[in-house]
């Protein structure tokens, strides 16, 4: 069968993802919390409702079962369909598990990632709805979804607002996250989501550590793959750092772009590195799946004809 051809319309893209996320003005008092660039006050002892989680979920539990459409794809020759969900973050991360993947017929990795958007946002943009269309477009057999950066502010509820990370925003924002996830999987996708980094302006890097604190704990109760990124963005103080070594050529790189929030080209790929050998390895497994799936039907279709072979 004819392989589809990959996506070609990205060519080097190396620059530095400077897209800044919009602040927008201060809506009543401190319900807002933040947003990425917006000034605030140290942010508060936030209770995570539920347990929290550290680190991935393991690859076992990512790769338990397999979806029958990934296995006949597989077993016919088809590519691996990767789709990339997420704000202005995802975008970064998309470019570079394009880059990564380039040039590997078995996969292609289409960008469905929007500017300024988040599970608060929903009236500019209603994530669930807006991956259902793309879904329906595009299939995809893995998804790769992060939001958050556009999230550390509160949530309006009809006339009445939640503040970030209280239970009601939680509640609000888990339920929205849950049905993304359970959309995603009813499609036949296998999902991993990727946290935020550290950021260089310490109350807003508090707010973004929450979310991920958030993100994990949420991921761990789906049984959904949570890459720490928190980890990959720092110093070996642990402190943000806008440049680290190449973990190739130990060579000193600048990974973050000028507004202390986002990454650079080079960034990016730094934080996807594992995530690539992640897919690698669990597509390899879901190819051998596919091998044994067709053994067994073959092994089947010879105990069928056996009886009445002659000799």
């Amino acid at each position: 069968m004819e392989k589809l051809k990959k996506l070609a319309f990205l060519a080097d893209r190396t620059a530095v993802l400077f897209i800044g996320i919009a602040v927008g003005a201060v809506i009543g008092l401190a319900f807002l919390g933040g947003g990425e660039g917006a000034a605030s006050a140290p942010a508060p002892e936030i209770v995570v409702q539920q347990a929290a989680a550290t680190g991935d979920v393991a690859p076992s539990e990512c790769a338990a079962m397999f979806d029958r459409g990934l296995t006949r794809a597989l077993a016919e020759g088809e590519p691996v369909q990767i789709g990339v969900f997420g704000d202005s973050f995802g975008d970064g991360l998309w470019a570079a598990l394009y880059r990564g993947f380039r040039g590997e017929d078995d996969f292609v990795v289409h960008q469905f990632a929007h500017q300024s958007t988040g599970f608060t946002r929903y009236r500019s943009l209603n994530v669930l709805e807006d991956i259902a269309a793309r879904l329906e477009e595009q299939p995809v057999d893995i998804a790769v979804l992060s939001f958050g950066a556009n999230d550390t502010q509160g949530i309006y509820t009809g006339n009445s607002a939640a503040a970030y990370m209280s239970e009601e925003w939680q509640e609000i924002v888990g339920a929205r996250v849950d049905a993304v996830v359970q959309l995603l999987r009813d499609n036949g996708a296998i999902v991993y989501w990727v946290g935020l980094p550290r950021m260089r302006r310490p109350e807003f890097d508090a707010q973004i550590q929450q979310m991920n604190a958030f993100y994990a704990a949420r991921m761990r109760q789906l049984g959904v793959p949570f890459i720490d990124t928190a980890s990959l963005s720092v110093d070996e103080d642990g402190n943000y750092a806008a440049y680290l070594p190449n973990p190739e050529t130990g060579a000193r790189t600048l990974v973050r772009a000028n507004d202390g929030i986002h990454m650079t080209g080079m960034g990016y790929g730094f934080l996807t590195r594992g995530l690539e050998e992640r897919i690698r390895g669990y597509v390899d497994l879901a190819r051998a799946e596919a091998v044994r799936e067709e053994q067994r039907r073959s092994a089947a279709s010879t105990v069928e004809t056996g009886g009445s072979s002659e000799g």
